[in-house]
């Protein structure tokens, strides 16, 4: 990655040896998040490795059962996974897919005609009281179940018709990391191979050598931690398969440094919020090449025209001109798979501001490893 600053004030050689000095020191103090991101380059083979002939026979069910639509159950991270998938998986496979509002069974005791559908279960621990509540409605109505968990023997496991095992071997650090990349992984391919896509199966068979060029930045990211870690607050704008990117981006800064960041879609923030800006804003546009990026570089502006910073996260240096920073990342892909390299350059990002403003980003304030929610 090159870390294009519009001031380049990277230049000055005691500036430099400065940043030299942080990085060892990040480097010495590696946390286990920043450990638990470089394990998914092997997290990633695994799983799909692990998961091959499930993907295979379910599919040939969902074929047979003529399902037609997709319910996903899920909570934090594995939402924001099942967002991404829901953007794939209508786009290749042309059904829709609806995240579901668990609320609907545990609050008001309500039950959903479920019958034609497949139901899916995604939550890391596999002891989402809720999501397992949707999926037992599921099981009532003989829906096709499945579930994404990274724990063999959890109740959600022995629940569903399909389970489709993260293989991510524990996770430590409250915040997800492998385990968020390996559902969306399985999600993904679950969409291509049902769709029969050969050209995207095989894309994403390069994801897990392709994250190694993201984590080969990890001293400009840590620079770039650096620049932004006082920052009060952060806007995280994306459009269609980044939009999820976006929501875990602002969830990761949200968890692991305490400062105040908001996800939207690009398209919905010119109706309405696009009023919070002025100068002292700081907004993150995730804008990778592919259909989506003309709206990114016109929200660019957009927000450059009332001089709010603006840190562009791309695979496109062409697009970086008048922007505060450009986060420049060198792997090409397609909108089904940049969000993988998205979301692990944005890992190492709010990992290594947390540590730079003096906090420990395996242990959030108030949170737990698992959330038992109901």
């Amino acid at each position: 990655m090159q870390i294009i600053n519009s001031l380049t004030i990277f230049a000055h050689d005691d500036i430099i040896i400065k940043l030299n000095l942080i990085n060892r020191w990040i480097g010495f103090m590696a946390t286990i998040m920043e450990n638990e991101i470089f394990q998914q380059t092997d997290v990633l083979k695994d799983c799909l490795n692990y998961n091959k002939d499930t993907l295979k026979e379910l599919v040939k069910t969902l074929k047979e059962r003529k399902i037609s639509n997709v319910v996903v159950a899920a909570r934090g991270s594995s939402d924001n996974a099942s967002n991404y998938f829901k953007y794939m998986f209508e786009s290749l496979a042309g059904l829709p897919v609806a995240l579901a509002a668990p609320s609907i069974n545990t609050l008001y005791n309500a039950k959903l005609d479920l019958s034609n559908s497949m139901v899916i279960g995604v939550s890391q621990s596999g002891a989402a009281e809720d999501v397992m509540a949707v999926l037992n409605n599921a099981k009532e109505c003989n829906a096709v179940t499945v579930c994404i968990t990274n724990n063999l023997e959890s109740k959600m496991a022995n629940l569903a018709d399909y389970h489709l095992y993260c293989n991510a071997k524990k996770e430590c650090s409250v915040a997800a990391t492998k385990t968020f990349t390996s559902q969306m992984y399985l999600m993904a391919n679950l969409a291509a191979y049902y769709a029969g896509n050969e050209q995207i199966k095989a894309e994403l068979e390069s994801v897990p050598d392709n994250l190694k060029k993201i984590f080969a930045l990890k001293d400009d990211i840590a620079i770039l931690s650096q620049k932004y870690k006082d920052m009060n607050s952060l806007i995280v704008l994306a459009r269609g398969m980044n939009y999820a990117i976006a929501q875990e981006t602002a969830l990761k800064i949200q968890e692991t440094t305490y400062i105040n960041a908001r996800p939207y879609a690009a398209s919905d923030f010119h109706h309405g919020p696009f009023a919070i800006i002025d100068e002292n804003s700081t907004v993150m546009l995730i804008a990778p090449k592919g259909e989506s990026q003309k709206d990114m570089v016109e929200m660019k502006a957009k927000l450059l025209s009332v001089n709010a910073k603006v840190l562009v996260m791309t695979n496109d240096q062409n697009i970086s001109q008048g922007a505060t920073d450009t986060m420049l990342l060198p792997v090409e892909g397609s909108d089904y798979v940049t969000p993988f390299y998205n979301v692990a350059a944005s890992q190492l990002w709010a990992c290594f501001m947390s540590v730079a403003r003096g906090l420990n980003p395996d242990a959030p304030r108030g949170l737990k490893k698992v959330t038992i929610t109901k």
